[in-house]
C-alpha cells in the first residue's frame, strides 16, 4: 500500500512528519494531491493547545489537483483527474436549510462555534479514518460532501490557495461591512484575511480604505497599499484613534473590519471610538468584555456583525478575481516551505523566527 507523508500537530508548538496509508476511493469520493496549503490563522493554531486533545493534520486553505476520483464524484463536481481545484474547509451535511443556500459555515456539522466536534478540513482528529483531513499532507481524502471550486489551467496552485482569505474579504468587507462607493472602511490587521478585505473594499468601490497593523507587519502594510489601501497605520508608532481621525475628521468611519489575531478587547473598543455617530458597522471577532455597556453601541446606533467564515458565493467571487490576473496577487506569495518545515512555516506566518521579517503570504508545498 502506498504511504503518504503528512505533518501532524502532536501538541502545542510541535509537529511530526508521519506516514499514513493512501485512502481508498469510492464512486462518490476522491483524493486531492495537495500542491499549496495556506497559513492564515496557522500561527495561533500551531502555538495553541490541540482542540479536545486531538492530534490533527492542520491546513484548511488548500489547493491542488484531483489525483483520483470516483465516477459519481466527478459527475457531481464537474471535475476529472488532473483538474486544479480550491477546497473550502467545510464538510457540511448538504441537506439543511443553510447548505441549500451555500452558507455551509452555518451548517451544524461544521459549526465550530457551537458543535463540539465540527467536520472541517484541518481540524479533525487523525484517529478518524481515512486520516488525511488536512492540507499539511501530500494527499487529502475528499468525501462526497466536499466543497470545491474548479480553476482554469492558467491559475497556479499557490494563487488558488488564496481563495479562502479573499473569499473572507468579500464576505467580511463587502457583504457584512457594506464596503462600497462613498464609504470609508478601516481594516484592522494586514494578514491574509485583512489583505483579502483590502482587495474586496477596493474592487467594490470604497472611497477610503485604511489598514492598520503592527511594526512587524510592515511588508504586509506595503502589500495592502498595492491592493488598494489609501492609508496604512502602524499602531505601535501612532495612536490608533488619533491617526484615523486625522484622516477622516470627527465624522468617523462607516465600517471597521477586525482581522486581527491577538484577541485583545482594546481592538473592539477602539472600533467604537472611530465609528460615525449613526449607522456604522463593526464586523468583529469574539471578545470577553467585562463591564461593557451596550450603550456604547446603541448611543451611536452601531450595527454589530461577525467575522465568521464565508458563503460559497463569496469564495467563487474571490476566485474570479484570482483567475482574472488583474490584481498583484502573485507578489503576495513570498514564502514556501516543505512538510518537514511546517513548524517553521507556522511561526513565519505569525512574524516569528528567521526570515519572517519580509513574509506576506506563506504556503506549504508538501512535494518540495
Amino acid at each position: 500500500m502506498t504511504q503518504v507523508l503528512a505533518a501532524v500537530k502532536v501538541d502545542a508548538g510541535r509537529m511530526e512528519v508521519r506516514e499514513f496509508p493512501e485512502p481508498e476511493v469510492a464512486e462518490d469520493s476522491a483524493i486531492l494531491k495537495v500542491e499549496a496549503a495556506g497559513m492564515c490563522g496557522a500561527y495561533e493554531g500551531f502555538k495553541g493547545p490541540n482542540r479536545r486533545g486531538n492530534q490533527v493534520i492542520l491546513g484548511h486553505e488548500n489547493a491542488g489537483v484531483i489525483y483520483k476520483a470516483g465516477r459519481i464524484f466527478k459527475e457531481r463536481n464537474g471535475v476529472t483527474e488532473g483538474d486544479l481545484v480550491a477546497l473550502e474547509e467545510y464538510i457540511p451535511c448538504m441537506h439543511c436549510e443553510w447548505c441549500r443556500i451555500g452558507e455551509y459555515r452555518h451548517c451544524w456539522e461544521c459549526d465550530s462555534h457551537n458543535n463540539p466536534a465540527p467536520a472541517r478540513f484541518g481540524g479533525m482528529s487523525i484517529t478518524a479514518e481515512p486520516f488525511l483531513w488536512g492540507g499539511y499532507s501530500q494527499l487529502m481524502y475528499l468525501p462526497p460532501n466536499s466543497i470545491l471550486h474548479k480553476l482554469p489551467s492558467h491559475v497556479t496552485a499557490d494563487e488558488a490557495a488564496l481563495a479562502l482569505p479573499i473569499g473572507n474579504g468579500v464576505q467580511w468587507a463587502h457583504v457584512e461591512g457594506e464596503a462600497g462607493p462613498g464609504k470609508t472602511i478601516v481594516i484592522q490587521g494586514p494578514g491574509p484575511k485583512g489583505l483579502g478585505c483590502t482587495l474586496a473594499s477596493k474592487i467594490f468601490g470604497a472611497s477610503c480604505i485604511i489598514v492598520t497593523g503592527l511594526t512587524k507587519d510592515a511588508p504586509r502594510l506595503e502589500a495592502a497599499k498595492s491592493l488598494g489601501a489609501d492609508f496604512t497605520i502602524d499602531v505601535q508608532k501612532n495612536d490608533f484613534t488619533s491617526a484615523i481621525k486625522e484622516i477622516v475628521g470627527e465624522r468617523g468611519v462607516d465600517a471597521v473590519v477586525d482581522c486581527t489575531s491577538s484577541h485583545n478587547p482594546v481592538i473592539f473598543t477602539q472600533s467604537i471610538d472611530i465609528m460615525k455617530r449613526r449607522g456604522g458597522i463593526i464586523v468583529t471577532q469574539n471578545y470577553d468584555l467585562p463591564n461593557f455597556s451596550l450603550s456604547q453601541l446603541t448611543g451611536k446606533y452601531i450595527t454589530l456583525r461577525a467575522c465568521r467564515g464565508h458563503s460559497y458565493a463569496s469564495v467563487a467571487t474571490g476566485l474570479e478575481w484570482i483567475a482574472s490576473g488583474k490584481y498583484p496577487l502573485k507578489e503576495l506569495l513570498t514564502h514556501r516551505y516543505p512538510l518537514a518545515q511546517s513548524d517553521v512555516a507556522c511561526l513565519t506566518s505569525g512574524g516569528e523566527g528567521e526570515g519572517a521579517e519580509d513574509a506576506v503570504s506563506v504556503m506549504i508545498n508538501p512535494w518540495m
